[in-house]
C-alpha cells in the first residue's frame, strides 16, 4: 500500500491517485469473512462497528492479492437482482460486475476452486474473441469473481510481438 509521500519531488493531488480497496456491501460479514479466507486466502487485517441512522453499520478490510477489500454489512439489505442476472446479461445495469483477478496457472487455480466447491458461472473459457481465459465464480453473496489467465489477459495482448504484427498492417 503506498503511502504519500512528503519530498518535495513526490505527486500531489491527483498525480499521486492509487487504489486503496474495493468496497462491497455483504449479508453476512463473519461468514464473508470466512469465504473470502478459506477460499481466496485473504486475511482479516481489521474489523470495527459504528452507527448510522439506521442502525449499527459492520466493516472489515481484508487483504489478499495485493488489494484490501472492504466488506460493508448494514443493518437494512436491498439486493438489485438486475445486478446479479446470469451471465451476460448482468452486463446490461449499470455498476459493479465484478472483483477481477489474475493468476499464473488458470486450470490449476480453477481445480482449488473445484476443490473447495465454489459456485462456478463458467470454468476455463476463452472471452473478447478467444483472447482473454478466465474463470468465473460467486462468493457467497452471489457476487462475481472473475479470474484471468496473466498471459492472456488486455495488457498483454496490447504488447508484444502479436501487437507489433498489427501496427505493421
Amino acid at each position: 500500500m503506498k503511502t504519500t509521500n512528503n519530498l518535495p519531488n513526490a505527486a500531489k493531488g491527483l498525480a499521486s491517485l492509487t487504489l486503496y480497496d474495493v468496497a462491497f456491501t455483504v449479508t453476512d460479514l463473519e461468514a464473508s469473512i470466512d469465504w473470502y479466507s478459506n477460499i481466496l486466502n485473504f486475511k482479516l487485517v481489521s474489523k470495527t462497528e459504528f452507527s448510522i441512522d439506521i442502525g449499527s453499520a459492520k466493516v472489515a478490510i481484508i487483504e489478499g492479492a495485493g488489494v484490501f477489500l472492504e466488506l460493508l454489512q448494514f443493518p437494512v439489505q436491498q439486493r438489485i437482482d438486475a445486478l446479479f442476472a446470469p451471465a451476460p446479461e448482468h452486463l446490461i445495469p449499470i455498476g459493479n460486475k465484478a472483483i477481477v483477478f489474475q493468476v499464473d496457472d488458470l486450470a490449476l487455480a480453477t481445480k482449488t476452486l473445484e476443490d473447495k466447491g465454489v459456485q462456478f458461472i463458467w470454468k476455463n473459457l476463452y472471452l473478447a474473441g478467444d483472447s482473454m481465459l478466465s474463470t468465473m465464480i460467486t462468493d457467497i453473496d452471489g457476487n462475481k469473481i472473475n479470474i484471468f489467465q496473466a498471459d492472456t489477459t488486455i495488457p498483454r495482448l496490447f504488447h508484444g510481438p502479436l501487437a507489433d504484427q498489427d501496427k505493421q498492417l
